[in-house]
């Protein structure tokens, strides 16, 4: 068509004019091949380029910058906040109340800033406008936060952290327990529009309770209230539970709780409308089993002190008025139900106005009192510093002031009368509501329904209430032990929980056979139970794990033997029989245990102690068949036998436990050990006064139980502690280093050297002695050039001077196959917390070293450093260190990871026999393979050497592969490797060339990470020096414009300050990098570098490292960790 028919031509981008505008010019605009290209490459002109000072004020991190700067921050209040304003003993306050309930107090200059946050007003410009006006520095910050997490801002807090924590503990254990707990604990019955029905009855009448005539009235009641009570009580016509009619009388009696509560709560209620605030909430609830009932009076806070207080004390009147009037009833009723529920109404008011007015409780009495001294948090406040701060101040004899008397005076009354109501409930439980269940079981069905509901309404709640704060005590004491490090001492340990023991074995002694110290050793064996269980997770792969199991096996059986025997008294004999099993697992144990023990190294009266104790088994149970024959001469001999076999079987199991608790010795498990030893005596004890009928249900029988119940549960629970307070790994001295290869052999030594004394102080000298012969014995076999004595790591020359990722490879190995050997000896959990300690030891120079070299090559990198990745990160770094593989790409060596599979071998398994075609290929991950022909070894291969299939330098079928320690293999088949090398063979041929280049670049941790591409592309530009010796390399003060990665050779950092002479502050090996500060910086070398030996190198320049940095990552981080071990 023609140009002038106003159609444009094709291929161009240029709309009509009024035909949608904006969105051609846009398609017109990004349909532009020079705007298309212009996109990428100006970003990438951006981040290669200097930083622009005005980008750096008005880009996109600036302005995040600005939003997450409190300073920056513009608060916007809420619509619907309540203000009132306030004086109490000459001080003006403005009290706010927010839409979601919250309530806030507020100095006269904060309500200023208050008033002035409108959303335009930053954080800053507000604290410049409280110092101008107040002449003071505010804390604007945290008001604003206080009022955020208030609810009376329009954004809310994030509470990101609360929000994960909710999430992570949705499902779990504690968080269903917590719920259980607090349905058994509270449940509130709301009233809907408690605010209006409230009103109501105040306009229709309640208004005339707090007018000064009827405070006349109630006195007057009150007085005539008590002495008609009094009278009544004396005249015993009425009970508060009528034995002939239990359940009518705890019926009656929880009416009357519910009544006087519920007139309690209405009393608040009215008192609140009586000063024209609001009641948001209330209604009826069940706590603890009792009925109650509550009201929200915290719009209160928004009224003075004074009708805070009369609000508090309308409740406590109205139940001295309520017991008043019903004790009248009482008085002038004749005998019977009305007067006895007119008696109940009575004694609930007055019992009830009795708690309310404790100051003690936190209930009415404590609120008056506190906003009597004006101290909000006095409870809270008092019972911490009885906790701690008190005692500081009594030992340094400093003076108390005012308020810390007061804290000292009701924090001590309150610890005191909190005790003496647990001690109460208890005696109440025992005197009464015992008796009174146990009356109900003994009735009708209707009798025992009534029972199970007081069980679970009322003891169930009040069980639960003081296993709780008998939880909080235990968890406070064991924080507070743990503070003081006395939990590090295991004797301590063991001693405070022996004495436990010992108080628990004495109750049976002092209150006799009762169902509750029937029930104290099952609870024991429970505990122990939950002891083992976590013991059991921390023994993984350890060779005691199987005694353990046995042990635990033991604390199962026992537990439902005794449950058996509460539950089901008349099956007692098969009780028994079960019991009988579990000495016999205890001898099972001991055989297991003794395998664990050297005998070799055992002293010879450890020994004779053990042959000693052997002899003595046949002697304790000759002895237990005599005493039992002599109890009952009627019984067969065989039935004597049995009877006695399991003392037998507890007497051998001691004498086979001896050599290994007496291998413990010098270790920080001694303790729990010797505990569990006495505790299996105390059991046979227990065990033989149980088989006495004269005996059998006696109080000395059930403590016996008690006391080896206790021993045993303090055995496990003292292992357990000792077992989480690892001791300290050592402290290394900060020493400078001339270069990378030392402070990598330093690492490693280090390293090695905190394990075994990590080992060494936990588990004694003999545990320590058997990992140093296993080292021994695997650094001769698998030929590390390492010399391993004790906690001392020798390395040799010859792998002293190989290039340090091969070093860091080695060393990776040998502190591998030691961590498998102390998870052997002393189980999973052990091991990983005692190679964090020794990792945690290092000085940082040390510590970067093996970050970069050493550690992540193991197989527990992730939980020392998370600097590096897990193990399929681990396993593509494996990869990308054999040589056959080096020219593969990353999606070729990812899919080689995923077709790999793992294969752990014994030491002497024979993998390929002479002749034998290779079904696949082998890759070492860890271990030693050798190749032997005609019976000679020929060749040892170790970690990242592969042989098999594909292996073109491999030996012919004519040798033999064996693995000569325990090795881990990666194997892959035949078939898969050639469809992996079909899909990768374009690339490897277009990659020979720069291949060494390529492998030489990935030996320096700072390309180790950076994919195979741009690996390629640098060699690509990459230029190989040979430079002589005494040569010069970088100049001080002279640009050079490369970075140089050194191949083989030595070199060294020479620095000259003015005026002085030339200084060596660093030592370069192979696999170092030197250039990298002239790169990062931008201005000339600050030190020279010079050709110690002949060296080869590899020359990079700084314009090819910068399209590496521009493209992302955390390259430069890793210069900046280089450059700073140079310094």
């Amino acid at each position: 068509m023609a140009s002038g028919s106003g159609i444009p031509a094709r291929g161009t981008a240029t709309p009509r004019s009024g035909e949608r505008g904006l969105w051609a010019r846009r398609a017109a605009r990004a349909g532009a091949p020079g705007e298309r290209a212009s996109l990428y490459t100006g970003l990438a002109r951006r981040v290669a380029g200097p930083a622009s000072a005005e980008r750096a004020q008005t880009g996109l991190w600036a302005g995040l910058a600005r939003r997450v700067d409190p300073r920056h921050y513009r608060p916007q209040p809420v619509a619907g906040v309540a203000t009132a304003h306030l004086s109490e003993d000459g001080a003006a306050y403005l009290a706010l109340r927010s839409p979601a309930g919250g309530y806030l107090r507020l100095t006269p200059a904060e309500g200023e800033l208050w008033a002035a946050m409108d959303g335009t007003q930053t954080v800053e410009q507000l604290a410049l406008l409280g110092f101008t006006r107040f002449g003071q520095l505010l804390p604007v910050a945290g008001l604003v936060e206080s009022l955020r997490r208030g609810g009376f801002l329009r954004d809310r807090p994030a509470e990101l952290y609360r929000g994960l924590c909710e999430r992570l503990e949705r499902g779990s254990l504690q968080r269903r327990g917590r719920r259980i707990a607090a349905a058994l604990r509270a449940h509130a019955f709301p009233i809907s529009g408690i605010d209006a029905v409230v009103g109501a009855l105040y306009r229709g009448g309640g208004w005339m309770l707090f007018s000064r005539p009827f405070l006349v009235v109630l006195a007057m009641l009150v007085i005539a209230g008590l002495g008609a009570f009094t009278l009544v009580a004396r005249g015993g016509h009425y009970a508060l539970i009528n034995a002939d009619n239990t359940g009518a009388s705890l019926l009656g009696l929880w009416a009357a709780l519910l009544v006087s509560f519920v007139l309690h709560e209405l009393a608040h209620a009215l008192a609140v409308k009586h000063f024209g605030r609001r009641v948001p909430r209330g209604g009826v609830m069940i706590y603890y089993g009792m009925p109650a009932a509550f009201v929200d009076t915290s719009d209160m806070w928004l009224a003075g002190r004074r009708p805070r207080m009369i609000v508090t004390l309308a409740g406590p009147l109205c139940d001295l008025a309520v017991g008043s009037a019903a004790a009248l009833a009482a008085a002038t009723l004749p005998a019977g139900p009305p007067g006895a529920a007119a008696y109940k109404l009575a004694l609930a008011g007055f019992l009830a106005a009795l708690c309310n007015l404790n100051p003690l409780l936190e209930l009415d009495g404590y609120y008056m009192l506190s906003d009597w001294l004006r101290m909000p948090n006095l409870r809270r406040q008092a019972l911490a510093f009885i906790r701690g701060p008190l005692w500081q101040k009594l030992r340094s004899r400093t003076p108390l002031d005012r308020e810390e008397r007061i804290y000292t005076l009701y924090g001590l009354l309150a610890a005191a009368y909190t005790a003496l109501a647990i001690v109460l409930a208890l005696g109440f439980w025992q005197a009464h509501l015992a008796r009174v269940i146990g009356e109900l079981w003994a009735g009708g069905v209707l009798s025992r329904l009534v029972a199970g509901v007081i069980m679970i309404g009322v003891v169930a709640p009040l069980a639960l209430g003081l296993l709780l704060a008998a939880g909080w005590l235990v968890a406070g004491a064991a924080a507070w032990v743990a503070r003081r490090g006395y939990g590090r001492s295991p004797a301590l340990v063991a001693a405070t929980l022996t004495l436990l023991a010992g108080a628990l074995a004495a109750l049976p002694l002092q209150f006799g056979l009762t169902p509750a110290t029937a029930l104290i050793a099952p609870l024991l064996w429970l505990v122990a139970l939950a002891a083992q269980l976590a013991l059991h997770a921390a023994y993984r792969r350890a060779r005691v794990a199987r005694v353990l199991d046995c042990f635990l096996a033991v604390t199962v059986i026992e537990l439902l033997a005794l449950a058996g025997l509460l539950l089901f008294p008349a099956y007692a004999f098969a009780w028994s029989l079960l019991q009988n099993l579990g000495f016999a697992l205890l001898l099972f144990a001991g055989l297991i245990a003794l395998l664990d023990v050297d005998l070799r190294q055992a002293p010879p009266l450890q020994l004779a102690g053990s042959a000693l104790l052997l002899a003595l088994a046949f002697l304790a149970g000759g002895m237990t068949i005599g005493l039992v024959q002599a109890a009952q001469p009627a019984a067969p001999f065989a039935l004597l036998v049995l009877s006695a076999a399991p003392v037998y079987a507890g007497a051998v199991a001691l004498a086979l436990l001896l050599p290994l608790v007496s291998s413990l010795s010098d270790s920080r498990l001694l303790w729990s050990w010797l505990l569990l030893w006495f505790g299996i005596a105390a059991q046979g004890a227990a065990y033989v006064l149980e088989l006495l009928p004269a005996q059998r249900t006696t109080p000395s029988a059930l403590a016996a139980v008690v006391l080896a119940s206790g021993l045993w549960t303090a055995a496990w629970c003292s292992h357990l502690v000792a077992l989480r307070q690892l001791p300290r790994g050592p402290v290394w001295p900060l020493e400078p280093a001339t270069g990378e290869a030392e402070r990598l052999q330093r690492a490693f030594r280090f390293t090695y050297a905190g394990l075994y004394r990590v080992l060494r102080a936990h588990h004694g000298a003999r545990r320590t002695h058997a990992l140093d012969d296993r080292m021994d014995v695997l650094a001769a076999t698998a030929n590390w050039d390492v010399t391993l004595d004790r906690d001392e790591a020798r390395i040799g020359a010859a792998l002293a001077a190989a290039p340090l990722d091969l070093q860091g490879a080695r060393y990776a190995e040998v502190l591998r196959y030691t961590v498998a050997v102390v998870e052997e000896l002393a189980g999973l959990t052990f091991a990983r917390h005692a190679i964090q300690a020794a990792y945690d030891a290092l000085p940082w120079p040390e510590r970067e070293a093996a970050d970069r070299r050493c550690f992540p090559n193991t197989p527990w990198a992730r939980a020392l450093s998370r600097s590096f990745g897990d193990a399929r990160t681990a396993r593509l770094r494996l990869l990308r260190a054999v040589d056959q593989f080096a020219a593969w790409d990353d999606d070729e060596l990812q899919a080689l990871a995923s077709a790999l599979e793992r294969q752990r071998l014994p030491a002497g398994t024979r993998i390929l026999t002479t002749g034998q075609p290779a079904p696949g290929l082998w890759i070492i991950e860890a271990g030693e393979v050798v190749l032997k022909h005609d019976g000679q070894v020929v060749a040892e291969l170790h970690r990242g050497a592969c042989f098999g299939a594909g292996d073109a330098r491999a030996p012919g079928p004519a040798h033999e592969y064996r693995a000569s320690v325990d090795s881990t293999l990666l194997f892959l088949s035949r078939t898969e490797l050639a469809r992996l090398q079909r899909q990768a063979a374009p690339r490897v041929a277009a990659s020979l060339v720069v291949a060494d280049t390529l492998r030489t670049l990935e030996r320096a941790p700072f390309f180790q990470q950076l994919p195979r591409a741009t690996l390629r592309q640098l060699a690509s530009v990459a230029e190989q020096l040979r430079v002589p010796p005494r040569s010069l390399v970088i100049r001080q003060g002279q640009p050079d414009g490369r970075l140089y990665v050194l191949v083989a050779g030595k070199a060294a950092v020479v620095k000259r300050a003015d005026g002085a002479a030339p200084q060596v502050v660093a030592r370069l090996g192979p696999g170092e990098l030197f250039g990298e500060r002239e790169l990062l910086r931008g201005s000339a070398p600050l030190a020279s570098v010079v050709a110690v030996s002949p060296l080869e190198l590899i020359a990079l320049p700084h314009a090819a490292v910068r399209a590496v940095l521009a493209a992302g990552g955390d390259r430069s981080h890793e210069l900046e960790r280089n450059g700073v071990a140079l310094q």
